[in-house]
């Protein structure tokens, strides 16, 4: 385990001090889509590969976040890229076999023998290592039989190593949902919709395992869940300012119009702004 732990990706999963405090969703927000992730996770039987897109900015960590952090969905593993350092899609198997091993016994026993026997694994390539630590073991053995619905989540795709190492990952993916219908390893991707990630996706044999997700900055559930976090953040300033404690009502809705409008829907704006005030 300690080998194996030095193959891996440092501070990706999501409860990792490293990303201490991770993006949540604001209490109230983007319940929609955390509730058809959750619905994808435990109802689908036919899709295993579940996409959600949007551009920067719109929330989309947030939302896998609140997904990796339900109590009523199995998480197996997660992994949140990020260009801070979080980067290395060549170890993106390795990472996930250490985070699964950690949790189920006959999993790990089977890690511990395949790299006793053959060390060299922990620096093969990304299909062998898919192949030997989530194929042969997590599909065609079942070491992990406490639950019909195994959630892989990964984040951020589109910013680890370079399009060609997406792309791979993605095949591997794929191949094993559509050869592997009754697998228990259901995928959540999250990414921005980078031009060789959306051709992937929209190739005719994908269609058949994908569910997707878009996230729209202009959509009206996007701007109502904007405003309610602006509202309520900016209550919180109101309530705990010595300096605004005078004034009856803060912002005037004039000023909370002009905010609500500026950040039209995009997450990053309105808890931009949120911090500068």
């Amino acid at each position: 385990m300690k080998e194996l732990f030095k193959k891996t990706i440092p501070g990706a999963e999501y409860d990792s001090s490293d990303r201490s405090p991770p993006p949540r969703c604001h209490p109230g927000t983007r319940l929609a889509v955390i509730e058809r992730c959750k619905a994808f996770v435990i109802n689908r039987d036919r899709e295993k590969l579940f996409w959600l897109v949007g551009f920067a900015g719109v929330g989309k960590s947030a939302i896998m976040q609140s997904v990796a952090e339900l109590n009523n969905i199995h998480l197996g593993a997660s992994i949140f890229f990020s260009v801070n350092g979080r980067i290395d899609g060549s170890k993106t198997i390795t990472t996930l076999a250490y985070q699964l091993a950690v949790k189920h016994g006959l999993y790990r026993q089977f890690i511990q023998a395949e790299v006793t026997a053959d060390p060299s694994l922990l620096q093969k390539s990304l299909s062998t290592q898919f192949n030997k630590l989530v194929i042969q073991p997590l599909i065609n053995q079942r070491l992990i039989t406490d639950s019909s619905r195994i959630a892989i989540i990964i984040d951020g795709l589109d910013e680890c190593s370079g399009p060609r190492t997406q792309q791979e990952l993605l095949g591997l993916i794929l191949d094993a949902c559509i050869t592997y219908p009754t697998s228990p390893l259901v995928w959540l991707i999250a990414s921005r919709p980078e031009p060789h990630i959306t051709s992937f996706f929209s190739q005719t044999r994908v269609t058949p395992a994908l569910a997707k997700e878009e996230i729209l900055v202009d959509s009206d559930e996007a701007r109502l869940d904007v405003e309610r976090f602006l509202r309520e953040e900016l209550n919180e300033i109101h309530k705990s300012s010595v300096s605004l404690s005078d004034l009856p009502r803060w912002p005037l809705d004039k000023d909370f119009l002009k905010l609500a409008k500026a950040s039209d829907g995009l997450f990053a704006y309105a808890s931009t702004v949120v911090k500068y005030i």
